[in-house]
Order: structure tokens, then C-alpha cells, then sequence
């Protein structure tokens, strides 16, 4: 993606523009900043996935992993409460939940019925690859976020406008009964 005198031009930018050419009424603040947000949004997947190739663990995995990793040790929780927190199918999550227990990260003891009475346990392996894979991708995050906001007050400003924001938009949020 590059301009005609061969400077490389970022995505966001090459979109803002398309809209000021084509559309310049609907090139508004909000839809700016919605769409940076959402480019943000997939650079940072994009940069904890490549955090996690070292680990043999796709994003999903350790989003599953490390939300075992937050409750209290043993680290169990049962299935639903891990379909809660993941955005996936329930098929999607039994697959992942398979490949993680082929790889012995995690352990699901028996019990009696369908799977989703099986809870869920990080193994003692589960908990150092989940906590290493943490450690690489909060270190990717910090370079990624600190870098591009210029130090640490800007960060932490950056830090209570994005908390108020998705506050309000968890208040607005259409709520399904």
C-alpha cells in the first residue's frame, strides 16, 4: 500500500481517505475513532498471536486458558462458565477444549452425563504455559500501546478515557431477555 511519490500509507488511513473522496459526509470523529479502534483491536489479536507461536497455542486456546487461569487454584471451572467468557460456539469451544486436553494442558474429570458436566482444570503444564504465554503477550501489548501513546502519561490518560468509554457502552448496550 503504498502513495504515488512510494510512501507506505497505513489501512486506516487508505479507508479515511476513500470516505473523503467518496463519502466525506459520513467521515465524522466518531466513525474515526470507531474504526481505529477496531483496527487497534485486530493489530493487538494480531501481535498476541504471533506472541503465542513459541507456545503451540492459538488465541482462543489461551483466552480459554487463561480465563481457567483467573479462578481460584485448582483453576476449575465448568464449561459454561468458559462458553460464558469466550465468544465461540459451544462446538467450538468442545473442540477447543479436546486440543487442549490432547496437549495436556488441561484435565477434565469424569462425571457422570454429557460433557458439559465434565468441569474444567488447568494441569500443573497448563498453568506454566499459560502463565509464560501471558508473560509474552503482555510484553508484546506494553511495547505495541506504550510505544504509540509516548510514554506513561499519556498510557495512563488513554487508560481512563478508553474505561469511561467502554463503560458507557456497556450501559447502552441492548440488553437480550
Amino acid at each position: 500500500m503504498e502513495d504515488i511519490w512510494g510512501e507506505r500509507k497505513n489501512p486506516t488511513a487508505l479507508v479515511f481517505e476513500r470516505f473523503q473522496q467518496n463519502w466525506p459526509e459520513m467521515r465524522t470523529p466518531a466513525m474515526a475513532l470507531a474504526i481505529m479502534i477496531q483496527r487497534l483491536a485486530r493489530l493487538i489479536r494480531e501481535s498476541a498471536r504471533a506472541s503465542l507461536e513459541p507456545f503451540d497455542i492459538s488465541l482462543t486456546e489461551f483466552e480459554a486458558m487463561a480465563a481457567l487461569r483467573s479462578h481460584p487454584a485448582p483453576h476449575r471451572v465448568m464449561p459454561s462458565a468458559l462458553y460464558d467468557t469466550l465468544l465461540i460456539t459451544s462446538g467450538g469451544l468442545t473442540k477447543v477444549l479436546k486440543g487442549l486436553e490432547t496437549r495436556g494442558l488441561i484435565h477434565r474429570p469424569l462425571a457422570e452425563g454429557d460433557g458439559r458436566l465434565r468441569p474444567v482444570e488447568l494441569t500443573a503444564k497448563g498453568i506454566v504455559t499459560v502463565e509464560a504465554a501471558m508473560r509474552a503477550v503482555q510484553a508484546a501489548d506494553a511495547r505495541l500501546l506504550r510505544d504509540g501513546l509516548g510514554g506513561d502519561g499519556e498510557f495512563d490518560r488513554f487508560v481512563g478515557s478508553l474505561t469511561n468509554l467502554l463503560a458507557c457502552a456497556e450501559d447502552r448496550r441492548p440488553r437480550h431477555e
